[in-house]
């Protein structure tokens, strides 16, 4: 392929990219921000289209930077890495991140980028390129580690199997990963061909992390902050008083009591008001019927009942699956339903690993014996 076709397909890339974060941006913004994730993401792609329009104009309108063009705008570009790194840690927690640490991962960019531009030093241009690098390594192995310690806490807040997790960005990293060697290659030899791989990538993966965005909004829902009920009621003991923040004034008695009406009162919402039978159930959602806050009651269910939110919920489901077995001749996808199941793969699933068979091997072993 000739060089002119090369430019121009670059161009096209470019302008591709261009109007693909536009359009991103835009959608995002029309969508909502409901969730610190979706600001998150809105405002990093609101960012990079700042950058984007900015080098779109001195390299097709008006190059005002002269022989610093490419320094700037590849250091502009860096600024990528920081804001990935605050995405990253927006997906796997669920509070904002310390200003202190925004600073120490943004400042050394700003820093560099004024300092260039003020002293021209290619020192310091390629040294902010050896840091991006490493910066880069560190932010993806942070990333996997991240990943998977959250992973386990999402599934303690769910009573179910429901396709939530955060494995997406997993791949979005793996892209992230291959964008930086792409762009590192395509700045140091000017290739008009990784231009254009890197113009591309850039699209895949803003495009699969809008995606997954708005793809896991359920489970953005069920992990949203929540705060600490004023009518949260301590189970007896110092060590869980200062886990509700609740503090007692009753003495031992009041404090006993208090913890009593708690567990009468969480023994309800399940045998009586069969909380479970809501497939989509979440751990926010039991919290708010009790009056008290997610961590709190995550802690009682450990402490004082020994188990999980995701064990305990689908013990009282496979209850009300027995009893539907035993006493009716519904189908097994009526069955799974009715007993607050999702679909009829967890149902087989919890049932057999509760009780050592499958539903079908259960009922004929109740009829047998009938």
């Amino acid at each position: 392929m000739d060089i002119a076709t090369l430019h121009r397909l670059g161009d096209f890339s470019c302008g591709i990219f261009f109007m693909f974060q536009f359009m991103g941006t835009l959608l995002l913004y029309l969508k909502g921000r409901t969730h610190r994730l979706q600001r998150s993401v809105f405002w990093l792609m609101l960012c990079l289209l700042g950058i984007s329009a900015f080098e779109f104009y001195v390299f097709f309108i008006d190059n005002f930077l002269g022989a610093q063009l490419r320094p700037v705008t590849n250091m502009l570009q860096l600024m990528a890495v920081p804001l990935c790194l605050m995405v990253i840690y927006t997906v796997t927690h669920d509070r904002p991140m310390p200003w202190r640490w925004v600073l120490a991962n943004v400042l050394p960019y700003v820093a560099a980028i004024v300092t260039c531009l003020l002293t021209l030093s290619r020192v310091v241009y390629h040294g902010l390129m050896i840091f991006a690098a490493i910066h880069t390594v560190c932010i993806l192995a942070y990333g996997f580690v991240e990943i998977r310690k959250y992973n386990r806490e999402l599934r303690a807040n769910l009573s179910s199997d429901s396709g939530y997790s955060v494995n997406w960005l997993r791949y979005v990293l793996f892209l992230f990963f291959g964008l930086a060697v792409v762009w590192t290659v395509a700045t140091l030899s000017v290739s008009q061909a990784a231009t254009i791989t890197y113009n591309l990538l850039c699209v895949i993966i803003f495009a699969m992390l809008c995606y997954f965005v708005y793809r896991q909004e359920s489970m953005l829902e069920a992990l949203a902050d929540q705060p600490d009920w004023d009518a949260a009621v301590p189970v007896s003991g110092p060590e869980s008083d200062s886990v509700s923040g609740v503090s007692d004034d009753s003495g031992p008695d009041g404090s006993a009591q208090a913890a009593y009406l708690f567990a009468d009162r969480f023994e309800s919402v399940f045998s009586k008001g069969k909380i479970y039978l809501n497939a989509t159930l979440t751990l926010n959602d039991l919290a708010r019927e009790l009056g008290t806050n997610r961590t709190y009651l995550s802690n009682y269910l450990n402490r004082e009942l020994h188990t999980t939110f995701y064990e305990y919920v689908n013990q009282w489901r496979v209850r009300r699956a027995k009893e539907l077995l035993r006493e009716t001749d519904m189908l097994l996808e009526e069955v799974a339903l009715q007993s607050g199941f999702n679909s009829m793969s967890s149902f087989r699933r919890y049932f057999s690993a509760h009780t050592g068979m499958s539903p079908l091997e259960y009922r004929k072993r109740k009829m047998d014996r009938a």
